[in-house]
């Protein structure tokens, strides 16, 4: 049952996700618009039971949310999108001159964290469909990230639980095995060949190389995400971050991987897109 429950909720998550980076423009933003102010949400409720921070969930929410804007939209228009993200800034800061918590600096800390750990890796997504390989709107990329990402966990999963032996990481996620990785970026570099030879027409626009680049990249980066999240869970002795997604826990389990390999593919990009002029 625990396993078509969690076959379903992949299933439907799969196709909100591509069927909002196909449409573009608010779909696409407000669909991670709504995965950071979620992600956010629980990230504040963990830290607040875990260290007992007094993180102000709302204004957290609002930061994130407003850096997110700020910078996903800054693609399609640039003045003063900035200002609601630094007046939030100033009233986390504020505030704590007037809350009384016992650890003011870990209260602030706690708070803001999700806009680098959360929102600016989101955000980055909506510059990785504007203007990677043509003006205007291009899902080419934000689709191709998340399928690497997919296969990367199928292979490593199943390659992981026939022949893993060698333990990755133990100290931070036991079950992860070097076989498991191994087998996680064979099956990326084949999902990189379908794409391009299935779907030329989208995926043409740069060499095969490139693409292969690309998911070498989501390997390496989505693995250490993956890596980052089971830390912090494990420090705060928690299995899963929330109760969200049924059969797969919270939204940070859900993307904790996206979380470091968007800002990755973005930089791998800036640097390919320089070298291929």
């Amino acid at each position: 049952m625990n396993f078509l429950i969690r076959t379903a909720t992949a299933v439907v998550y799969a196709a909100v996700l591509l069927f909002c980076m196909q449409k573009g423009d608010i779909w696409f933003l407000g669909l991670f618009g709504l995965c950071t102010v979620l992600a956010t949400a629980e990230f504040s409720g963990l830290a607040n039971r875990y260290r007992q921070a007094g993180t102000s969930r709302l204004w957290s929410v609002l930061a994130a949310l407003s850096f997110y804007i700020a910078v996903a939209m800054a693609p399609v228009q640039s003045d003063m999108t900035f200002i609601p993200f630094i007046v939030c800034v100033m009233v986390i800061f504020i505030l704590e001159l007037y809350r009384k918590k016992e650890s003011p600096l870990r209260s602030m800390a706690y708070t803001l964290l999700p806009v680098l750990y959360i929102a600016l890796p989101f955000s980055l997504l909506s510059l990785l469909g504007y203007g990677i390989f043509a003006e205007g709107y291009n899902p080419a990329v934000p689709v191709a990230l998340f399928i690497f990402l997919w296969c990367n966990d199928v292979g490593a999963y199943c390659t992981g639980c026939t022949i893993g032996r060698h333990k990755l990481f133990e100290r931070v996620s036991p079950k992860k095995t070097w076989e498991g990785s191994a087998g996680g970026a064979v099956l990326t570099v084949a999902g990189a060949v379908v794409l391009t030879k299935c779907l030329p027409d989208i995926y043409g626009a740069a060499p095969l190389r490139v693409w292969i680049g690309m998911a070498l990249t989501v390997v390496l980066f989505g693995t250490w995400g993956d890596l980052i999240e089971s830390l912090m869970k494990r420090e705060m002795g928690i299995k899963d971050s929330g109760r969200i997604l049924p059969g797969h826990g919270g939204m940070l389990d859900r993307f904790d991987s996206t979380l470091l390999a968007a800002p990755a593919v973005l930089v791998y990009f800036c640097i390919v897109m320089k070298l291929l002029k």
